[in-house]
């Protein structure tokens, strides 16, 4: 297998106590690693810790990208090594992921999610995001040492020596939570009732949740890996359960489908964004549900109807009862798109340099402020990690896109490829929307929609719709 290793320049003002590795360090550490594991090493990329352009990281996607690239690995000492900014870690781990590369680790047993390192590492950063770059420095380099920081986990508590140590009647919990999930087939929910109706509670004495429950089965402190900082610790502790058993949670976790984002229940995909063509007021989605007796043997049958119509009639007694099937007016506004696209392909070649790079950078505010949104959703929890790369991979790779364009712009022929690059992104969106639609979220749905229109305007027959861009 091939091998890409990644280097970042040590901070200057690191504390002299401190395990810091030069850039030749890292070259060595990835080569050793290298030869451990019978990897091919085939190119190295590097960038200082803080600068424009992260010319070595996007050398190092261009490499990645490439179709003819084989399987290939990317060796890193630690998630957090991808940057310094902690949100870009998990932004730059989902980015090389849909490339198609693998991320390894150094010390690492090669378990684990990378992209939930990430987010852990993201999650840490947020909660010392006061602390200095300084004292940063310090407590990753504590972490590194196995020191029990932040938050202990249930089962464990910090011992004399500053690492974690099993506390006897709560590890017990934990076993047993494992083994309701894996042996039983429980589900967190039931899991939680059953510890809950035994008067089994939570360290602070609280009853148990399906967060708290979700939240230990994919812990990795219980199989006594330690994580804090973006840097990852095997057999740093004992462990409660394991490494298997852990291993076969993920698995379980991971193949399980989330039933709060499935099927198009709930919510219109049109809703904020189509119009009455009559009065100018916002078209609603509306859900009705009928029920009927059946002559042929005395049951009852049930229908939902779902549909847009005026709401300035519904609202203000006015206008009138324009009315549109939700799956006739969706699939009407699709068609619509796909036939203006072309027109305003032509159209925007003479779109004035300054206008266009000022929508390419409000498009990239968009997308960040979003991709920020998917990462609070999936620490709040309401959605997984499966949601995540889902929403996350196509946004990433029209920043990565859109981005390279901004840097290119003053080169020769920049302005025409970040115009290609603009309307190529909205031909790719419509086609993978299209492809997709019935089984996407409505919101989902409504988003991408979003990112395609301005407003759509509805009359009882026709439609037009207004691009974005």
């Amino acid at each position: 297998m091939d091998a890409i290793g990644y280097f970042r320049q040590p901070p200057a003002t690191a504390p002299q106590d401190e395990q810091v590795l030069t850039l030749q360090e890292q070259e060595e550490q990835f080569f050793s690693f290298c030869r451990e594991h019978g990897y091919q090493p085939v190119a190295t990329f590097m960038d200082p810790i803080a600068g424009p352009g992260a010319r070595g990281f996007r050398q190092l996607r261009e490499y990645a990208s490439q179709p003819d690239r084989g399987f290939t690995i990317v060796v890193l000492s630690a998630v957090s090594h991808l940057s310094s900014d902690a949100r870009e870690v998990v932004e730059r781990v989902l980015d090389l992921e849909q490339t198609g590369v693998q991320i390894a680790l150094i010390g690492d047993d090669g378990g684990g999610d990378r992209v939930e390192a990430a987010l852990d590492y993201w999650r840490e950063h947020r909660t010392q995001s006061g602390l200095s770059a300084r004292a940063m420095d310090s407590l990753r380099n504590k972490a590194m040492r196995g020191f029990g920081l932040g938050k202990t986990p249930y089962g464990y508590r910090i011992a004399e020596n500053g690492r974690l140590e099993v506390v006897p009647d709560e590890a017990e919990v934990v076993r047993r939570i494992y083994a309701m999930y894996l042996e039983q087939g429980l589900g967190l929910r039931l899991i939680a009732r059953t510890l809950n109706d035994e008067n089994v509670f939570t360290r602070r004495g609280k009853r148990w949740s399906v967060v708290t429950i979700r939240d230990i089965l994919r812990n990795r402190a219980y199989a006594g890996t330690y994580l804090r900082f973006g840097v990852r610790i095997t057999g740093s502790h004992e462990a409660i359960i394991p490494t298997e058993t852990f291993r076969e949670a993920q698995r379980r976790r991971e193949s399980t489908p989330s039933v709060a984002h499935s099927g198009k229940e709930g919510g219109f995909a049109l809703s904020g964004l189509v119009y009455c063509g009559s009065c100018g007021g916002r078209m609603i989605g509306v859900s009705r549900k009928q029920s009927w007796a059946r002559k042929r043997d005395g049951g009852r049958s049930e229908a939902t109807y779902r549909y847009y119509r005026c709401g300035s009639r519904v609202n203000q007694s006015v206008c009138s009862y324009h009315t549109w099937r939700s799956d006739d007016l969706e699939r009407a506004v699709l068609a619509a798109i796909g036939a203006a696209l072309d027109p305003a392909i032509e159209q925007v070649q003479d779109t004035p340099a300054a206008e266009l790079r000022t929508l390419v950078q409000g498009r990239l505010k968009v997308l960040s402020t979003r991709f920020n949104r998917y990462l609070d959703g999936t620490t709040k929890g309401t959605h997984d990690l499966v949601r995540l790369r889902r929403l996350s991979y196509p946004l990433l790779r029209e920043q990565q896109r859109l981005r390279d364009r901004l840097l290119d712009l003053d080169a020769a022929g920049g302005i025409e490829a970040l115009r290609a690059a603009w309307w190529q992104q909205q031909r790719e969106r419509l086609q993978d929307l299209t492809a997709h639609w019935p089984t996407l979220p409505q919101e989902d749905c409504r988003l991408a929609l979003g990112d395609l229109i301005r407003r759509a305007t509805a009359t009882d027959g026709a439609l037009q719709v207004e691009l974005l861009g």
